[in-house]
């Protein structure tokens, strides 16, 4: 049996370190968000056709037969085709081995898969805007532009694959923020809930 761990988390709040910590504790695989789009790309979807359903841009396709009246394929519309891609390999990823999956709205498409935990981590804005700011070198006005860009973009991709709020809490089964515990702690905090629920579970 397969254990999952899906942490979605704000910009800068530092989830793909805690993430990536509980994977190692626990002995999981870890996938974050470049090695996902990776994936992605390896099976055809290009970068920017994912940028643009990011955006929430319907990106209108090709027939299977070309472009005849009549002989539209499934995914005649490639902004459901690549959704539709990017749910398959989540849900490949999850069944193969148990796994950490950070964003990707992860939490959402394998909501019926058992055992699961769901986490989703946060951080005050002021803690999120000092560390991006150490982590890209960048000014305190710049790294707030940052994360508003981030935001905005990571809303609108969750919309195009759920069509629900990203801050939507009835996908999830835990919100902690993460400056109360710092990296350590907050992996920690999370290996030790993941232990009680999934030894419950299996």
């Amino acid at each position: 049996m397969s254990f999952v761990i899906t942490i979605g988390c704000e910009y800068g709040a530092k989830g793909n370190q805690i993430g990536k910590k509980v994977a190692e504790t626990l002995g999981y695989k870890f996938y974050d968000r470049e090695v996902v789009d990776a994936i992605i790309q390896e099976v055809g979807i290009p970068k920017d056709i994912m940028e643009k359903v990011e955006e929430g841009t319907v990106i209108a396709g090709k027939g299977a037969k070309g472009d005849v009246r009549g002989s539209f394929s499934k995914y005649a519309d490639l902004t459901d085709r690549a959704i539709h891609v990017q749910k398959q390999i989540i849900r490949k990823l999850s069944a193969r081995e148990s796994c950490v999956i950070i964003g990707r709205s992860a939490d959402y498409i394998l909501k019926e898969q058992k055992p699961i935990l769901r986490i989703f981590i946060y951080s005050p804005d002021e803690t999120r805007i000092k560390n991006v700011m150490e982590s890209h070198n960048l000014s305190y006005d710049d790294a707030k532009l940052l994360i508003r860009e981030k935001d905005k973009r990571y809303h609108q991709r969750h919309l195009a694959l759920t069509g629900s709020n990203r801050g939507d809490r009835h996908n999830r089964d835990l919100l902690i923020d993460s400056s109360l515990l710092g990296v350590e702690g907050t992996a920690e905090y999370i290996v030790s809930l993941a232990n009680k629920v999934f030894r419950e579970e299996g």
